[in-house]
C-alpha cells in the first residue's frame, strides 16, 4: 500500500494492492481455528457423556454375561459329577 501526499500540488493519492491484501486476510483466517459457540461446546460434551455412559453400560452387560456363563458352567459340572 502506497500513500502519497503533496502539499505543493494539493494532491493525495493512495495505491493499494487489493489482491495481496485479500490473500493476506484469507491466509490469516485459515491459520486460526474455527471458534465454537457455547451451544456447540455443550452439545459435544453431551455427546461425549452419552458415549461414555453407553460404553460403561456395555461393559456392565459383558461382565454380567461372563458371570452368568461361569455359573452355567459350574452348574453343568456339578450336574455331571453329582448324578
Amino acid at each position: 500500500m502506497k500513500f502519497k501526499f503533496s502539499l505543493k500540488d494539493k494532491e493525495v493519492s493512495m495505491e493499494a494492492d487489493v489482491e495481496k491484501l485479500v490473500e493476506k486476510g484469507m491466509d490469516q483466517k485459515e491459520a486460526r481455528p474455527d471458534r465454537k459457540t457455547r451451544y456447540q461446546i455443550k452439545q459435544e460434551e453431551k455427546r461425549k457423556n452419552a458415549e461414555l455412559k453407553h460404553k460403561q453400560k456395555m461393559q456392565e452387560i459383558y461382565i454380567c454375561i461372563g458371570i452368568l456363563a461361569v455359573i452355567i458352567v459350574i452348574c453343568l459340572v456339578m450336574a455331571i459329577f453329582f448324578e
